[in-house]
């Protein structure tokens, strides 16, 4: 039997059995869901652009030929997650022009990039807005058109920072606009705030996925769909380990599939429950670790 088969044995069992609970207190919900978004992305970059079923499935951290990169190297959706941590650290408070400043450096620079000086995998419409912002100071950018999953991939930092505002709605709104104002967008972030006040209060979100069956997983880069199959991916497990090899095997946008998937099964199931392994497979781990536990010594 393939590992593809094994798999989908072992999460079609769900149907008749307990899900497993959460058992993690409410820091370590936190660090999961941050780290669940690295790890997310880490472990779906190297099947990133393919079909649901023209790739080797993906369990462990492998090289990443879509970019000619090593095991555990992140993308722009890590780094702009870092770029959110690394600006409120450095202000101590939430600035959204320096936020917007901070991923021109990743652009422009490669700050806090895995690529020593260099940003890549940008999409289009996050590669317009840094140029807004560079050279406009416009910290609005997008339109209604604008419906990718460009800031959905980075939500998770910003959830903690809206909670430390009197209206954190409008901070999450904000920070998304910065690359991507739209409506459509907006609804999606608020879904996930959702599905994130029922995780870090300790109890496992009622949103269910609009998919009823794997076929159905839209796979693209809309920001709707991104979510959609994160969450099918978190329905239909019953450990952080399984939901992110299920997500990030749908292909497609499978960097921020698994990245969303891994900010809200983290932030369920804890940073205990990420295997160490795939943790220690990143990229100067031990400096990633140091930033998160940074901002969330100031944010919690």
């Amino acid at each position: 039997m393939t590992q593809k088969k094994k798999f989908e044995a072992r999460y079609a069992k769900l149907a008749s059995g307990m899900r497993q609970e959460a058992g993690a207190g409410f820091r370590d919900r936190a660090k999961g869901s941050l780290w669940g978004l690295v790890v997310g992305d880490c472990l779906g970059s190297p099947v990133q652009f393919t079909g649901k079923e023209s790739h080797p499935w993906i369990t462990e951290m492998v090289k990443c030929p879509v970019f000619g990169l090593p095991p555990g190297y992140w993308t722009d959706d890590g780094s702009m997650a870092m770029c959110l941590m690394d600006s409120f650290v450095r202000k101590g408070k939430y600035d959204l022009k320096d936020i917007g400043r901070t991923f021109v450096r990743w652009h422009q620079d490669g700050y806090l990039s895995s690529v020593d000086g260099r940003s890549f995998d940008i999409g289009t419409t996050t590669w317009n807005s840094c140029q807004n912002i560079a050279f406009r100071e416009s910290f609005i950018n997008g339109s209604e058109e604008s419906q990718g999953n460009g800031s959905i991939m980075r939500f998770s930092p910003s959830w903690f920072i809206a909670q430390k505002e009197k209206d954190p709605t409008k901070v999450m709104h904000e920070i998304s606009d910065l690359t991507h104002c739209s409506k459509k967008v907006r609804e999606t972030i608020d879904k996930l705030a959702k599905i994130f006040n029922d995780h870090m209060a300790g109890k496992r979100t009622s949103e269910v996925s609009t998919y009823k069956t794997r076929e159905e997983v839209n796979n693209s880069g809309w920001a709707v769909s991104t979510l959609e199959a994160a969450l099918w991916a978190f329905n239909t497990t019953n450990n952080f380990h399984d939901a992110l090899v299920s997500a990030v095997n749908f292909g497609g946008d499978a960097d921020t599939i698994g990245a969303v998937c891994g900010q809200i099964a983290g932030s369920y199931y804890g940073h205990s429950a990420i295997p160490r392994k795939w943790i220690e497979a990143v990229k100067d781990w031990q400096k990633v670790d140091a930033l998160i536990e940074k901002f969330l010594n100031i944010t919690l």
